[in-house]
């Protein structure tokens, strides 16, 4: 029962929606066997993402069986890791849906009726099945983040444009996203569009990465680990936050800098070295420390799941072997590696 392919075999052969909650839950054994064969991070992290994909397209494919074909062809998009197939265990929900331009006013309010209680069920179904809700409620569900192709154009122009913190923030998230289900032409043609309208809008860009360095390595003076001072997660570190997202914010830069259409960080730095856009020495460093700190991530996270406890980011450096501790800090310098590379590629001085 721990074979991913066994789990693909039972999600596809479900002839109702509920069959489908309790098989989310076998990710877990699946990761263990996984972790025992000595898999690497990126492929942990890829094989979860492939089990939650089957699960949301038997869902909706269920869905439509239920509520009648769509009026407009549509696309279920995923959104941050979800979209960059870099999910751990319990990641909320982020997810959206683009459905094609009505031609005319009867359409349209065809289309966001159905849409709406298609995006609103899949939702609590997808709750159901394990997948917590997106506290910024960036959902499919939220007719904000259920719109035509045109609208989803225009949100698109406005990020770029006006480079303030929560448009930003909103990048991070949205243009991470890849099509899930439905036509997924329609997540092309926004993905061309988006790839054409960054190339000519540097300032944005330069926010990016910006933003970029205003993380800093978790590392004193003398490369200790900076942990937190109190609270619940006193002496513990925040390895998404501090550790990871600087590699997935450097790699998401270069990548819409470079019109590279991959999303997957590990893949990103791949392509980038490739092209060369960045050294194929800074690309191997990068990839080893992101992967390294999601392996620490994957192996805690489990580890609380046997304890009865919910999953979380934040890993005690005190509990790790000493060539651990080494490779953390390691990983941890590769970030003031990386912040130096964005200097000398963007006027940030």
């Amino acid at each position: 029962g721990s074979s991913p392919y066994y789990l693909f075999k039972e999600i596809n052969k479900q002839p109702q929606i509920k069959d489908l909650y309790p098989l989310a839950g076998k990710t877990v054994e699946v990761v263990r066997h996984l972790l025992k064969e000595g898999a690497q991070a990126g492929n942990i992290t890829r094989m979860i993402s492939i089990i939650n994909d089957e699960i949301v397209k038997r869902l909706l494919i269920l869905l439509e069986e239920e509520l009648g074909p769509p009026p407009l062809p549509y696309c279920w998009l995923l959104l941050g890791s979800e979209g960059r197939r870099e999910q751990t265990f319990r990641t909320d929900q982020d997810n959206a849906l683009v459905y094609a331009d009505p031609p005319d006013e009867e359409t349209a309010r065809r289309a966001a009726a159905y849409f709406e209680r298609f995006a609103k069920a899949a939702i609590d179904h997808l709750v159901a099945c394990g997948y917590p809700l997106c506290p910024g409620e960036i959902m499919a569900s939220n007719p904000k983040w259920r719109q035509p192709l045109a609208v989803w154009k225009q949100y698109f122009d406005r990020w770029i444009m006006t480079p303030e913190a929560e448009q930003i923030l909103h990048a991070t998230i949205f243009f991470d996203f890849r099509p899930r289900h439905g036509a997924f032409a329609l997540a092309d043609d926004l993905r061309r569009y988006l790839l054409s309208r960054i190339r000519r809008q540097e300032i944005f860009l330069l926010h990016l990465a910006r933003e970029c360095l205003t993380s800093k390595a978790p590392l004193s003076f003398f490369k200790n680990f900076i942990v937190e001072k109190d609270g619940a997660y006193r002496n513990r570190l925040d390895i998404k936050h501090r550790g990871i997202a600087p590699f997935v914010n450097f790699a998401r830069v270069l990548a819409l800098k470079h019109g590279v259409k991959e999303t997957n960080t590990l893949a990103r730095l791949k392509i980038l070295a490739e092209e060369g856009q960045i050294s194929n020495d800074l690309a191997t460093q990068a990839r080893h420390a992101y992967e390294f700190q999601m392996y620490l991530r994957i192996v805690h996270q489990l580890q609380q799941i046997d304890d009865g406890e919910e999953p979380d980011n934040y890993i005690d450096p005190s509990q790790l072997s000493d060539l651990e501790k080494r490779t953390l800090k390691e990983a941890f310098s590769t970030i003031e590696r990386l912040q130096e590379a964005l200097r000398t590629i963007f006027p940030l001085r």
